[in-house]
């Protein structure tokens, strides 16, 4: 593919650049808002089969997905060499480690970045997922926990058998990004509950925040959506963020038939409160492993 072009099924050329360093954030945001959505020319019919718009939406989806394929090789190889000098951090002259700090901590948010440009493109793509039965409180667990890099999740006895037919990547996905969203812009994880009640569990994400104000509540879980109400910085924002950890876990969460919201947590920070479809299962039941 000639540079400065896109395939066929693409709806913009990409912005030329003669050097390298075009920041993460605006070239991932280029892709996105030239892929995820299907621009007509102007003189398009009105009515259209479904059939041709499908095909539209599924080539902007694939060309999603090959870009951040693409990324993630070299993404991968400057990771690594990023562990390899970071491991070796105190042999560095000294006005040179805030420097790598600044550009290991630049790579984490592009990984980030990139993961979940992949995630968006399989959606897109009409992946259909999936369904196995999982005890949910052992997914969280392990999901959460991982993300946080240390144990945070409580589990009530009632909700400790509880099972549920799941996409496992998707909910891991969602229980994953809530909790880099606590991490990241919440002033950290507090705690990750999980008990029985409303749809069949529910499971809810403290953190020590300044909590979500009313008015941005419904709109953070919106797709690019990146500044708060009153110049404040929405949940998802992030810094080098483009606003899609949030989208993704409305819709996964919906895929399941589940409900997300974000309300005050006592004592202050925001609370999002995850209800799933569970039923009551076994100790023979298969788990998240």
């Amino acid at each position: 593919m000639a540079s400065g072009s896109v395939p066929s099924g693409g709806s913009a050329a990409i912005p030329a650049s003669g050097r390298v360093g075009i920041p993460a954030s605006r070239f991932i945001g280029w892709v996105l808002t030239s892929t995820t959505a299907p621009r007509l020319p102007r003189d398009a019919p009105m009515m259209r089969s479904v059939g041709s718009l499908q095909h539209v939406v599924t080539a902007d989806a694939r060309f999603a997905a090959d870009i951040s394929h693409e990324l993630r090789t070299p993404l991968t190889t400057m990771l690594n060499s990023m562990e390899l000098i970071h491991n070796h951090r105190d042999e560095l002259p000294a006005a040179v480690r805030e420097p790598v700090e600044l550009l290991g901590e630049d790579l984490e948010r592009f990984r980030r970045l990139v993961v979940d440009l992949l995630e968006i493109s399989r959606d897109d793509g009409a992946d259909e997922g999936n369904r196995d039965t999982v005890r949910i409180a052992d997914l969280i667990r392990v999901a959460a926990d991982t993300a946080a890099g240390r144990p945070v999740t409580e589990v009530s006895a009632d909700a400790a058998a509880l099972t549920m037919q799941a996409d496992k990547r998707r909910l891991e996905r969602v229980v994953a990004n809530l909790v880099e969203n606590a991490e990241g812009h919440g002033g950290g994880c507090v705690r990750v509950s999980v008990e029985a009640g409303g749809l069949g569990v529910i499971v809810q994400f403290d953190d020590a925040g300044p909590g979500v104000p009313v008015a941005d509540r419904d709109r953070i879980f919106e797709r690019f959506c990146r500044g708060g109400s009153g110049g404040r910085p929405a949940h998802d924002r992030g810094a080098g963020g483009i606003g899609l950890g949030l989208s993704i876990v409305a819709r996964h969460v919906a895929w399941h038939n589940g409900t997300i919201r974000v309300e005050d947590r006592p004592g202050g920070g925001a609370r999002f409160v995850l209800e799933l479809p569970a039923k009551p299962g076994c100790r023979g039941s298969r788990n998240s492993g």
